[in-house]
């Protein structure tokens, strides 16, 4: 059997169950490509790809993208509500804005802290609930539609689902997930029309971007978008499940998005190969390798050093 899959384009290929022992990969690009249950015992890969493939990436991208200019304009929204709030001759109108501003700074300290479940739970749950009430309060004394409120609220629940878009982008893209970003506090500071406005935007892209860095480092708090972003790397990246990859060579290979679970990675050579937002482990015990970059060849390293426990 021909075991030389060096320079060679096996993006998407499946290699499930095959007996691939020191077969070579060099040079090769094994973005999607499907290793479950290989034995790959010796096996060379260095210089090799892994991940989501271009195309998977890109409609990734734009579909974030698509997300985050409309939680940017929600955003925006609820910081001209502020500004307006904050400009009006009504004491009690004003109370309100500065109140808003105070949950919303607590809101994103918070998340970024704590993590985004507690968050939710402690500070979004209870806010919703004081929303509706001073809503109700706010149209029964005709002081206002109550729309400002809701409007603060939308963008809340907004900033919750950017976490998600956020980390997703993070795990697919890497460091051009930082354009999405950067385009809603663009965007807000640009159609917003008001400081507000801009700040508003922006403040959430800031956030954005800290939660989702601190979600794929390994901090306490976020295990919901960690699951997600492994959810998003099972599915779509190199799959290494249940492989035999013990004395395999992957140095100075690009390493992203690959699914080591339950992985024989004994005596794995990683050399100086780079290692982004991929996952080990077994059963719910799963656990993401630091991004880093290893100072030169180490033979034999074994890859439990290389983790980062949750």
């Amino acid at each position: 059997m021909n075991k030389d899959y060096s320079n060679k384009n096996l993006q998407n290929v499946s290699f499930r169950d095959q007996d691939l022992s020191t077969a070579n990969f060099s040079n090769s690009d094994l973005r999607g490509a499907d290793l479950t249950g290989a034995n790959i015992v010796g096996a060379n890969f260095t210089n090799v790809k892994t991940g989501i493939t271009p195309l998977i990436t890109a409609l990734i991208f734009i579909g974030a993208l698509i997300v985050s200019l409309i939680s940017g304009y929600f955003a925006m929204l609820a910081g001209r509500t502020v500004d307006e709030m904050l400009a009006s001759k009504d004491q009690n109108v004003r109370t309100i804005g500065i109140i808003t501003i105070i949950i919303t700074i607590l809101f994103l300290l918070y998340a970024w802290r704590r993590g985004t479940g507690k968050a939710f739970k402690n500070l979004i749950i209870p806010f919703a609930l004081l929303a509706a009430v001073a809503g109700i309060i706010v149209v029964v004394s005709r002081m206002g539609t109550g729309y400002g409120i809701m409007e603060q609220l939308l963008a809340l629940m907004f900033v919750l689902i950017m976490f998600i878009v956020g980390t997703i982008a993070r795990a697919t893209a890497n460091t051009l997930s930082v354009i999405l970003f950067v385009i809603v506090a663009i965007a807000g500071s640009v159609f917003g029309k008001s400081i507000g406005a801009g700040v508003g935007a922006t403040i959430m892209a800031l956030a954005c971007a800290q939660v989702s860095k601190r979600a794929l480092s390994g901090a306490q708090g976020f295990d919901s978008l960690r699951k997600i972003a492994f959810y998003v790397t099972k599915k779509l990246g190199t799959s290494f499940r249940n492989a035999k990859l013990a004395k395999a060579d992957f140095s100075r290979s690009k390493i992203r998005n690959a699914d080591f679970t339950n992985a024989d990675l004994s005596l794995v050579n990683w050399g100086d190969s780079k290692k982004i937002n991929c996952i080990t482990g077994s059963g719910n015990g799963l656990t993401i390798i630091k991004n880093e970059k290893h100072d030169g060849p180490k033979k034999h390293r074994n890859d439990k050093h290389d983790v980062k426990q949750q």
